[in-house]
């Protein structure tokens, strides 16, 4: 989160401008998401700036919801079903603001398998088992940040944003995952051109841990497998507690993951426009003490804009966005030596197993009015990997997704309507050669092949996404709300289905 420039603005254009953006009365059922985005400077990371509106809002609810279908990623339940609450709050006051939140939420997957992690694909390594079983996921989040006027043009701010989560698989190959997220960003504000502009900087530290701590209950006659992806869906098949996937290696608690972000963030806005600029260096290391098996350096730079108008009877924004992250996996070549009794695992070096370079761009179009709503985004991702886990062969792969998502909004009375239709397609493409014809090596990269088809059709076959949601607000800000979501897909072959849906309800209040 963060915050805006209009508190430079003279008090005669604050009133202008709030009474623009809360034209709309209680039949407008004002949510906090509208308060909370129309301020440009909460797109960034620097919550100094929070103070460039004045509109005080909270909410807070309860919600459960259920999700079923074949067309999904091969770690993703065929059912499931979640219930949680939430609560949010932007708080005024005359010489400062505030701003937090918290959440909870548990959720119930059937017959899951695939990646043993929480979130897959945060890390350059995944590991994956294959006995379907039940999961349970329980998340903790909680955030919080401040913005204050320190005198004549100065705001300092400091935000805390905080989540942690554990998944519990009951049946063979069991497992445990712990994971904690952590962020904070301290960073300043000031105010210049009699208030017109203003300009921010800010610190990132950034921290996320997860550990996967598997186990086998009794001695049953079948032996489970596990398979370490390096990248690309190649890597090691074999006995979960082989030393190859590293689940059960001495010396080492489960398979632990760290990954830790440092950076800075450049903001600059005037009473219309928007525009911030990121650079963070992050460094991920999986495994522990004399055991790290694999290190990750990446730098990630991105840059988003953003601008607000007045059209007709409403306020048009748009806003813009790239971001790219260049990243590298280095495999150690570990030993353990012996001396005089005392053992001690030594590095010999490292090498280079996967290089990966992703390209994320979006455009986005908002229009609010007292009635109507309407969003449009596009959005496409590219990503060039190159895979070189055994010499003399070199894989690579260039993948391509994007999407194109409308979101109308139609308000009467107490009713609202909100609408979703999105499009998604992509596309793949993918190469192999040897640096040598005359290496001598005998053997080749393993590849799971399945699982790889079957999560590549997934993310580039065509598909079509529509939601409908219906809101009614009681008396007091109180409202109720049912949703549901349905995919379909096209030309499949691989995934086990092509369609998908989910079902939402919850409960709240806004004050």
């Amino acid at each position: 989160m963060s915050a805006k420039h209009s508190l430079c603005i003279n008090r005669g254009a604050v009133l202008a401008l709030l009474s623009i953006l809360t034209v709309f009365p209680a039949a407008a059922q004002t949510t906090y998401e509208r308060v909370f985005r129309r301020n440009l400077w909460n797109e960034s990371r620097n919550v100094a700036g929070l103070r460039g509106d004045s509109t005080s809002i909270s909410f807070a609810e309860l919600y459960g919801g259920a999700e079923g279908g074949d067309f999904r990623l091969s770690s993703e339940a065929p059912s499931s079903w979640n219930i949680g609450a939430r609560a949010a709050s932007i708080k005024h006051l005359e010489k400062f603001s505030m701003t937090g939140g918290f959440s909870f939420e548990q959720k119930e997957g059937r017959d899951m398998c695939g990646s043993m992690f929480i979130t897959p694909g945060i890390y350059p390594v995944d590991v994956l088992e294959f006995t379907p079983g039940r999961k349970t996921l329980q998340s903790y989040a909680f955030d919080g940040g401040v913005s204050v006027d320190v005198g004549g043009d100065w705001r300092i701010g400091a935000r805390m944003d905080y989540r942690s989560s554990n998944l519990a698989k009951r049946k063979d190959l069991r497992h445990t995952n712990y994971r904690l997220d952590m962020t904070v960003a301290p960073g300043f504000q000031y105010i210049y051109d009699g208030g017109k502009s203003s300009i921010g900087l800010n610190y990132i530290f950034s921290k996320d841990s997860e550990s996967i701590v598997a186990e086998q209950v009794g001695t049953g006659e079948s032996s489970y497998y596990a398979f370490l992806d390096k990248g690309l869906m190649y890597g090691r098949y074999e006995v979960w507690s082989g030393s190859g996937v590293h689940l059960d290696e001495t010396g080492v608690n489960g398979f632990p993951c760290r990954r830790i972000s440092r950076g800075v963030s450049l903001q600059m806005g005037d009473e219309d426009t928007f525009v911030q600029y990121s650079y963070l260096h992050r460094s991920t290391s999986i495994g522990e003490k004399q055991y790290i098996w694999y290190r990750s350096p990446a730098n990630v730079l991105d840059i988003i804009a953003s601008g607000r108008s007045q059209t007709g009877r409403g306020i048009s924004f748009t806003r813009a966005g790239l971001n790219f992250e260049w990243a590298k996996n280095y495999e150690t070549v570990l030993d353990k030596v012996t001396e005089n009794g005392v053992s001690t695992v030594v590095e010999y070096g490292q090498n280079r197993i996967l290089t990966r370079k992703t390209f994320t761009l979006f455009d986005e179009y908002e229009y609010l009015s007292d009635r109507f709503d309407l969003r449009l985004r596009w959005d496409r991702s590219r990503v060039k990997s190159k895979a070189s886990q055994m010499y003399p062969y070199i894989v690579s792969q260039k993948l391509v997704e994007w999407s194109l998502m409308a979101e109308p909004v139609l308000r009467c009375g107490r009713w609202q309507w909100t609408a979703l239709l999105r499009w998604s397609d992509g596309r793949v493409k993918e190469s192999s050669s040897s640096v040598s014809e005359s290496s001598g090596v005998q053997t080749s990269l393993y590849r799971l092949e399945d699982y790889y088809a079957r999560d590549t059709e997934y993310r580039t076959s065509s598909r079509l996404d529509g939601g409908l949601t219906l809101r009614y607000t009681f008396r007091r800000g109180i409202y109720a709300e049912v949703s549901a979501l349905g995919r379909k897909a096209f030309g499949i072959s691989t995934v086990p289905g092509s369609t998908r849906g989910e079902v939402r309800v919850c409960t709240g209040m806004t004050f």
